[in-house]
């Protein structure tokens, strides 16, 4: 792009060797004026003279400007399409097609907006490159779909060559606005750590975009060095919210090559139709699809990879062959022996008593130390760990590079570990009957301590060693022993009742004027115990803070009285937070005998189960325990009015059990609710999800009464009868013979 001042933009001219007197220049739609109040005009530059700039706008009008009215001018670079000003003007058949054949907007009552078509055309030049083109038409409909102007694309630095083939604007007044290289930019990701710069960001701003208007771009990249630590794969999923028109998806191959596609989900009415043909020693497999109504979105919908049919295009392997080029990798990833030896003695390994205890403490120096960059094997184009060296030197790293590093403390502590891979817990294109490291992005490493498996997918300053994060467990893995250069497959653990499980136990003790005074524990694990971790890097004064909005979350009147917590650093201990509050005007009194209360630790909504019937399947979030005991201590006298009924639910995957129960002053609740499964498929599975909810729903409602006996009634009764007895049936005697009133008697 060449953006600059009209005295810049002649000297630039000049250098390239370009005659000043009378400049006549290219005609395409590629160059922009830019005024000084703003304005720009998009066509022609051409010629620029005497300090005077000739321009010809999109609509052939030629006007000159004097030099004080600009403010700079912009000279693009040409792209396909670029010479046509007006619709009509059209030479491209499937641009004319599409506009010709595009429905009223009348049509999509709901969508924002709608691909009228997309074209997608991968081929395979040979077994290590491919070449991508997908050119997209859509129409904005509504405001919202504005946002189709502004597209962004990612690729690799070192192993792709991308270009913007064309991006046009087709405008409600059949105008033809093209993309200019102001409206392009290109990011490049990670510069602050050099070693994780594989990746750069092109984004791109359609010109004149508006309500009714069509924008058609083509964009190409091709990729190279495709191999087993390498990979490259297709995910195409054909269903979207948005109407698609039509699309085609073609992909040609040489006829000798190996690929595999995984059809998922291909039941379905909108399934795609297959033709395949092989001419000339090439394979092509094309694919036909469209939906003219997309779908309405529903509430914790399974992606969308499970719902609509889904294509996986893949090159085939072979898992030894793919260790033993691992195997070399971690080998040269290796750290330098005294940076590994100095790594380990910050460790203090020599306070460890048992190699568990060895492996935590690796765990914990490395979460301490080294900072996740956030670039997966997958964004760094590679499955091969960079040098530890830089690691262990520059302070930082991928979950690759954390692990692989763990891996060789572990190692030269005598600790048995496997570098592996995982696919997330939802996909079901594995790696279990795929052999494609493309289809397990997710680093983890499998460690064995006295023949106990335990597995981290590098964790961190928050959790425990041991502990999986929710997305991958019960995923499917790879893991390599690079020191044989051999492979093994393996599910991951889920671990319920360990890892995702919130305990809390809550002491209330309601007062006569109905403040409760509340004292409450809170034992969590898993993702509820890294949420609690995390104020271990707060201030006293952001602690306090913390806890009063937490328990001005069980009531608006709540006042924080004291706050504590167990040593949040030490991972392996359990995490423990303390609060103490109360609540002024907690409890209602209904009468001088009757007291009303809502459990305010109960306050269950059913908005996630709020459809009676769904027509996709569900996700939650993870299978889970959660437990919680309050022991509500009641005013002398009072008893608690029953309810008559037990507020529970009992289904093979959702499980919620309360009780309300009396022992002596004591009201005792306890609940326990359990998610056996992390996935609704059918519509049983989610009514008696459903049906869970709106229980505890219904006991979140619930009022608790509290009534005063009748004996303790009748004593309060007989006791004031006394005082009044003695109040009126007594005259003191005064000193001096005086009766109350002064008389002499």
């Amino acid at each position: 792009m060449i953006k600059l001042s009209i005295k810049r933009a002649i000297r630039n001219i000049l250098v390239v060797g370009i005659a000043f007197t009378l400049l006549p220049l290219m005609a395409v739609n590629a160059d922009v004026l830019f005024f000084n109040d703003g304005e720009e005009i998009v066509g022609n530059l051409k010629e620029i003279s005497n300090n005077k700039v000739v321009f010809e706008d999109v609509d052939k009008v030629t006007k000159t400007y004097t030099e004080d009215q600009i403010s700079s001018i912009l000279i693009s670079k040409i792209r396909k399409g670029d010479e046509i000003s007006k619709v009509d003007e059209l030479t491209d058949p499937v641009a004319i097609g599409v506009l010709q054949a595009q429905p009223d907007s009348s049509v999509f009552k709901d969508a924002q907006y709608a691909t009228l078509c997309r074209l997608t055309d991968v081929e395979y030049i040979n077994e290590s490159t491919v070449k991508i083109s997908t050119r997209e038409i859509v129409k904005v409909l509504k405001e919202q779909g504005l946002d189709m102007a502004n597209q962004s694309f990612y690729y690799f630095i070192e192993r792709e060559k991308t270009e913007l083939d064309f991006a046009h604007t087709y405008s409600p007044d059949k105008k033809v606005y093209h993309i200019t290289d102001d409206a392009i930019s290109e990011e490049a990701l990670r510069i602050s750590t050099p070693e994780y710069a594989k990746i750069k960001k092109m984004k791109m701003a359609l010109k004149k975009v508006d309500l009714g208007s069509v924008i058609d771009y083509s964009f190409s990249r091709t990729i190279t060095d495709i191999s087993e630590t390498s990979p490259f794969s297709l995910t195409f999923i054909f269903g979207e919210r948005e109407p698609v028109m039509h699309e085609e998806l073609s992909l040609t191959f040489p006829e000798n090559m190996k690929l595999a596609r995984v059809n998922s989900q291909w039941d379905r009415p909108t399934a795609p139709k297959f033709y395949e043909k092989t001419k000339d020693g090439k394979t092509n497999w094309k694919w036909i699809f469209a939906d003219p109504d997309g779908y309405v979105a529903e509430q914790s919908m399974l992606p969308r990879t499970r719902v609509f049919p889904t294509l996986t295009i893949y090159t085939p392997y072979n898992w030894n062959e793919t260790a033993k080029i691992l195997s070399e990798g971690y080998s040269k990833s290796r750290p330098d022996n005294d940076l590994l030896e100095g790594f380990i003695e910050r460790c203090n390994l020599s306070a460890a008593k048992t190699k568990y205890e060895k492996a935590c403490k690796i765990y914990e120096a490395i979460n301490k130390d080294i900072r996740d960059v956030g670039m997966g094997p997958q964004n760094m184009g590679s499955f091969l760990p960079l040098s530890s060296n830089i690691t262990l030197t520059k302070k930082y790293a991928n979950l690759q590079g954390i692990l692989a590093l763990m891996h060789f403390a572990f190692e030269k502590a005598g600790i048995e570990s496997y570098p592996g891979f995982a696919g997330s817990r939802r996909s079901r294109v594995t790696v279990k009957e795929n052999c494609n490291l493309d289809l397990a992005v997710n680093p983890v490493l499998k460690v064995v301590i006295d023949n106990q498996a335990f597995y981290t997918n590098g964790g961190s300053s928050y959790l425990p060693f041991g502990y999986l994060v929710t997305d991958l467990q019960g995923a499917e893995a790879v893991f390599f022993d690079v020191k044989k250069g051999e492979s093994f497959l393996e599910t991951l653990p889920k671990q319920t009742y360990d890892w995702n499980r919130d305990t809390k136990n809550i002491y209330v003790k309601l007062l006569d004027n109905g403040t409760m005074q509340v004292k409450q524990t809170i034992m969590p694990k898993g993702p509820y115990e890294a949420a609690y971790r995390r104020i271990k890097s707060l201030k006293d004064k952001e602690k306090h803070n913390y806890a009063e909005k937490w328990v001005k979350g069980v009531h608006t009147n709540a006042i924080l009285e004291s706050f504590g917590h167990s040593d949040l650093e030490d991972l392996n201990a359990p995490v423990v937070i303390n609060l103490s509050y109360q609540i002024p005007n907690a409890a209602q009194m209904a009468s001088d005998k009757i007291m009303t209360f809502t459990n305010l630790w109960t306050n269950y909504s059913s908005s996630s189960a709020s459809l009676e019937k769904r027509k996709f399947p569900m996700s939650y979030w993870a299978t889970e325990d959660v437990r919680k005991t309050i022991i509500f201590d009641l005013p002398d006298g009072f008893e608690w009015v029953k309810w008559g009924k037990q507020y529970q639910h009992v289904s093979p995957e959702f499980k919620f059990a309360s009780n309300l129960y009396t022992s002596g002053r004591q009201l005792i609740y306890s609940e326990e609710f359990t998610a056996t499964v992390d996935e609704l498929l059918t519509d049983e599975s989610y009514q008696n999800y459903r049906n869970c909810l709106l229980t505890m729903a219904e006991l979140g409602n619930q009022w608790i009464i509290i009534e005063k006996s009748e004996k303790s009634a009748k004593s309060e009764e007989v006791e004031k009868t006394d005082e009044t007895v003695k109040s009126e049936g007594e005259t003191p005697v005064l000193p001096d013979g005086e009766t109350e009133e002064g008389d002499a008697l």
